[in-house]
C-alpha cells in the first residue's frame, strides 16, 4: 500500500498523525502533574499512557518500540486498578444529608473517603447558649467546626465579631500551635463537630493528604473571615 504524502514534504501523513499522538500523550502527562485531584490525575495518566502506547506501536521509525510500549501498558493498568479501588471505596462511604451538604460547601476539596475519615475522627456536640469554646491567651484543646449556630468572638472583653454556620473555631491556634487570639462564646444553641487536638494531629501525621486538604479548608475559611471584617 502506497502511503499518502503531505504536499509540503516527503513524510507520510500517518507519521504526522503518530507524532501528534505522541506529543499529545506527553502533554497530558505534564498536565496531570498540575492536578490536585488524585482521581483526575490518574484518569489523565491513563489517557496519556494509551496515547503513548499508540505512538510506540505505530512508531515513526517504522516498527513498534516494545520497551516503552510495555511499560506504558503497565502504568495504564496500575492507574486503572487504583481508580477502580478509589471509586469502590467511595461507593462504600455512607454520609448523612448534613455531612453531604458540608462536603459540597465547606469541604468541597475533599473526596468522600478522606472527608469520612475526618468526620469520623471527630464527634458531634450541641453546645448550649453562652458556652465558652476557646479562651483568649490559652491553648485550645479542641478544633471546632460550626454546623449550625452563632458564636461571638471576644477580644480583651470586647465583642469584635460573630461567626456562624460553616466556619472553624480555634483554627489559628491549631495551625500555629499557639494560644487563642480571642475568646469564643456561643450566642445560640450551636451544633458543632469537635476534634481533640492531639488525636487530630496524630491522624494528620499518618495521612499527609488529609492534612493538606484540612489546611486548605482552614485557609479558605480564614480568608473569608478576613474579607468579612468591617
Amino acid at each position: 500500500m502506497i502511503p499518502i504524502l503531505d504536499n509540503n514534504c516527503n513524510v507520510p501523513m500517518s507519521t504526522h498523525l503518530v507524532s501528534i499522538v505522541g506529543h499529545l500523550a506527553f502533554f497530558l502527562t505534564a498536565l496531570s502533574f498540575a492536578l490536585k485531584d488524585i482521581v483526575a490525575l490518574r484518569i489523565l495518566a491513563i489517557i496519556s499512557s494509551c496515547g503513548a502506547i499508540i505512538y510506540n506501536y505505530f512508531h515513526p521509525m517504522g516498527s513498534p518500540d516494545w520497551l516503552p510500549l510495555s511499560w506504558c501498558l503497565v502504568f495504564a493498568l496500575i492507574n486503572i486498578w487504583r481508580v477502580y479501588q478509589m471509586y469502590a471505596e467511595q461507593s462504600k462511604v455512607s454520609l448523612s444529608d448534613i455531612e453531604l451538604e458540608m462536603l459540597d460547601t465547606s469541604f468541597s476539596n475533599f473526596n468522600r473517603v478522606e472527608f469520612a475519615k475526618l468526620i469520623r475522627s471527630g464527634q458531634w456536640e450541641t453546645a448550649d447558649i453562652n458556652t465558652t469554646l476557646t479562651a483568649q491567651n490559652e491553648v485550645p484543646n479542641k478544633l471546632y467546626f460550626i454546623q449550625n449556630g452563632t458564636v461571638a468572638v471576644i477580644r480583651d472583653s470586647k465583642e469584635i465579631a460573630r461567626t456562624s454556620d460553616g466556619t472553624f473555631i480555634g483554627e489559628m491556634s491549631f495551625i500555629s500551635n499557639g494560644n487563642a487570639s480571642a475568646t469564643t462564646i456561643t450566642r445560640t444553641q450551636t451544633q458543632l463537630i469537635t476534634w481533640d487536638r492531639l488525636s487530630l494531629e496524630r491522624l494528620l501525621s499518618r495521612n499527609p493528604t488529609l492534612s493538606i486538604l484540612l489546611k486548605h479548608s482552614i485557609s479558605v475559611d480564614l480568608t473569608k473571615k478576613i474579607k468579612d471584617q468591617p
